[in-house]
């Protein structure tokens, strides 16, 4: 597989510190160090961004912003005390999106002898890895500027450089690597596309390697690559487009973390003020928690996995809706421990997905990925791999295949367009959340119960969240079992009101048992799917739960409610199972809440503490598809927060959902080959006789007035999708 590359961010709502001072060829040596701190980090219209500059001595300074998609400008910094400048910057609403960086330094703004970085965010991050040898020599910078203003057509604002170290070339004029296959020209691309980067106003990281031109061992590669790291800086740190560094290093398995950990802390030695990134694998899940709890970085890109495989015949071939999955993981992982998410997706085609026997992937490959992507709930923006190699060079080399190419192209450009209005039923995080605890058998659960559990809730139309387990920084460092609950997470959890989905769990470690027992003693609520409810090591499983294995098995045909807790199920309502054979459980406490033909309880509420533990008997893949209107009141019966019912879907689906002021606004991915029928039915209490407005976003027109809480029906067409907007026009 070719090298690939993905990211991720820092503090939200917190100020970035940036404090540095290095010597370099453009730089002069110095001992001053220059501080910057932006407050806040993530800003919305209207916001002021306040930005400090601090110098040691109390030298003059000056400051420049890159504005994306428009270029540099200069900070007005004004002098509060006498080493320290402010400066303000309104968001209009005219100002695009994207990373805006900020760099400041002391002396010549040619050869600086101090150098201080920091960065906010509005919106989104919109980005491509940019295979830096693809550039034709004969024409490099115009080559360059044709590229950056293509990307940028469909909003792109933002670049990680990647390959610039092969193991013939290298295209930058390195000290460190072997130069004798590299021609002057070579050397040149790499400072050209940051000054090509700087006119355009587009942020860049730089994929960084160890020297790939020699041999050097393993255990040297991590001091080699820090060493290209400082060479870096020191030749384009005064570049205000260049905001941090990417490792080209990818991996899985917790192995990976401290290899990341050591990579981010080199960067954040040159400069603290510069990001780092990284792309993990898919295949253990339990990374992103550790992954999440290194301070030092600031990007992930979890890396989408749909096109990426060299034979058929050796690999899961993940569908489409998988692309949300993984982004999940990264996002669900962020929101716990404050990073940035880039929801990766792969403009590459492998064997049958490749277009003309070559690297490029059809107008659907690509295009289902973008739809997938823009439901992951909360992100932070999209990464492409890579439209510059996989798109770019390939039109300009293959004329002769414009016109399947060219489709490929619009697919992006309509992915994006997608992608930008899909994020309005995005933009929220959801009260229901699937949680992946901290297991040594995750790696095998991932895969066994939790693509069901998630393809479950498409079928029911209820979108969710993914909270993989997180670390406190201090049990951070694998292989050590950590011991703790992490305190941070749970407070974030109690305040979020977050509900906790654990699929068919047979047992939880201390620290999750912790977790979960003081989460639902202190106000929580939780769903346990089984076959499988979980013991603890700090909990008996009969008191949190209500709930008790008699040792029995039996094979049942229906379900019928016992409590009539909702405007969609009548009391005594029957579901037929067809025949599903079950362990049996007694109640020890718990309320029934639905029963099996035999009597023996299908559905539980127990109270423990301030908090809720619903369990259900059969396994969320089963409840989705025989009784989903019995899941859905029992959700509203403890109270997750729901706006929409969703009806229609099936498990080759992505649904987004975001509250809105007057109403939601939902997205309803049909991944399918064929159309699909979906009922709307809005759950927020109104008031009889009041009027429902019904918009499509995508044609930006009103389709219905609706009243008294009525579902609207619509029909989606296949590998497409409906962005409706609900409002009600009472303005209560």
């Amino acid at each position: 597989m070719p090298e690939r590359i993905p990211t991720r961010f820092v503090s939200r709502l917190v100020a970035i510190s940036a404090i540095l001072i290095i010597a370099q060829p453009a730089m002069k040596a110095s001992g001053e160090v220059i501080g910057v701190s932006v407050t806040p980090f993530e800003v919305s219209v209207g916001d002021t961004v306040k930005i400090t500059v601090q110098s040691a001595d109390g030298s003059p300074l000056s400051a420049e912003l890159l504005i994306p998609d428009k270029g540099v400008i200069t900070l007005s910094l004004t002098k509060v005390k006498s080493s320290i400048y402010d400066s303000r910057f309104i968001i209009s609403k005219n100002d695009p999106q994207g990373l805006y960086a900020i760099q400041a330094w002391e002396g010549d703004s040619a050869r600086p002898a101090a150098v201080g970085k920091a960065a906010f965010l509005l919106k989104k991050i919109i980005g491509d890895f940019c295979m830096i040898g693809v550039f034709d020599p004969n024409g490099l910078k115009s080559d360059m500027e044709k590229y950056i203003g293509e990307i940028k057509s469909f909003g792109a604002n933002f670049l990680i450089a990647h390959t610039i170290i092969t193991t013939s070339r290298v295209y930058y004029r390195s000290k460190i690597c072997d130069m004798d296959s590299s021609p002057p020209i070579d050397q040149s691309y790499l400072g050209t596309l940051l000054k090509c980067a700087d006119e355009n106003g587009v942020s860049v990281m730089l994929s960084v390697s160890w020297d790939m031109t020699r041999k050097i061992p393993p255990p040297e590669r991590m001091e080699n690559t820090y060493e290209i790291i400082k060479e870096l800086y020191k030749l384009y740190g005064s570049h205000p487009s260049l905001v941090g560094f990417y490792s080209y290093q990818e991996g899985s398995g917790i192995y990976y973390a401290p290899y990341v950990r050591e990579f981010c802390d080199n960067v954040k030695k040159v400069n603290p003020g510069l990001l780092t990134a990284c792309a993990p694998y898919t295949d253990n899940p339990l990374l992103a928690g550790y992954l999440s709890a290194i301070r030092s970085l600031d990007v992930i890109i979890y890396q989408g996995m749909v096109m990426a495989s060299y034979r058929p015949d050796n690999r899961i071939k993940f569908p489409f809706r998988r692309v949300k999955d993984f982004g999940s993981i990264a996002s669900g992982a962020s929101e716990l421990q404050n990073k940035i998410v880039l929801t990766h997706v792969e403009i590459f085609g492998y064997l049958e997905n490749a277009l003309k026997h070559l690297y490029i992937a059809d107008y659907n490959n690509i295009y289902q990925q973008f739809l997938s992507a823009a439901t992951v709930p909360h992100n932070d923006g999209i990464i492409m791999f890579n439209y510059s190699g996989v798109i770019y060079n390939t039109l300009r080399r293959y004329p002769q295949y414009r016109k399947e190419f060219d489709r490929s192209r619009e697919a992006v450009l309509n992915g994006m367009k997608a992608f930008d209005l899909i994020g309005k039923a995005s933009e929220r995080r959801n009260q229901l959340a699937v949680y992946l605890p901290w297991t040594d058998f995750q790696e095998y659960n991932w895969e066994r119960y939790y693509y069901n559990a998630l393809d479950a809730f498409r079928t029911l139309g209820i979108p969710v969240d993914i909270l993989p387990w997180a670390p406190t920084h201090n049990e951070s460092y694998p292989p050590f079992y950590p011991l703790r609950e992490n305190r941070r997470v749970l407070t974030r959890l109690l305040k979020e009101k977050e509900v906790l989905v654990l699929p068919s769990l047979s047992g939880l470690n201390e620290t999750d048992s912790q977790l979960i027992k003081h989460f639902i003693d202190d106000g929580g609520s939780a769903i346990a799917f089984g076959s499988e409810i979980p013991m603890g090591t700090t909990y008996y499983r009969t008191l949190l739960f209500g709930i008790n294995k008699t040792g029995d098995r039996r094979t049942h045909t229906a379900i019928i409610d016992e409590v009539p807790f909702g405007r969609t199920t009548p009391a005594g309502k029957k579901w037929d199972l067809g025949k599903v054979t079950l362990p049996v459980w007694r109640a020890e406490g718990a309320k029934v809440l639905a029963r099996f033909e035999d009597g023996s309880p299908a559905v539980t509420l127990n109270i423990y503490g301030k908090g809720k533990f619903v369990s259900f008997m059969t396994d969320v893949r089963i409840a989705g598809r025989k009784f989903p209107s019995l899941v859905r009141d029992v959700l509203n019966y403890i109270g997750v927060q729901r706006c929409v019912d969703i009806v229609g879907t099936n498990q080759n689906c992505d649904v987004a959902v975001s509250k809105t002021k007057l109403g939601f606004v939902t997205a309803v991915v049909n991944h399918n080959n064929s159309k699909l029928e979906i009922s709307l039915k809005p759950l927020t209490p109104y008031y009889q006789g009041e009027t429902q407005n019904w918009k499509d976003l995508v044609a930006g027109k009103e389709i219905a007035k609706l009243k008294n809480n009525a579902a609207l029906k619509i029909q989606i067409m296949p590998r497409s999708y409906r962005l409706i907007d609900m409002s009600d026009q009472t303005g209560r």
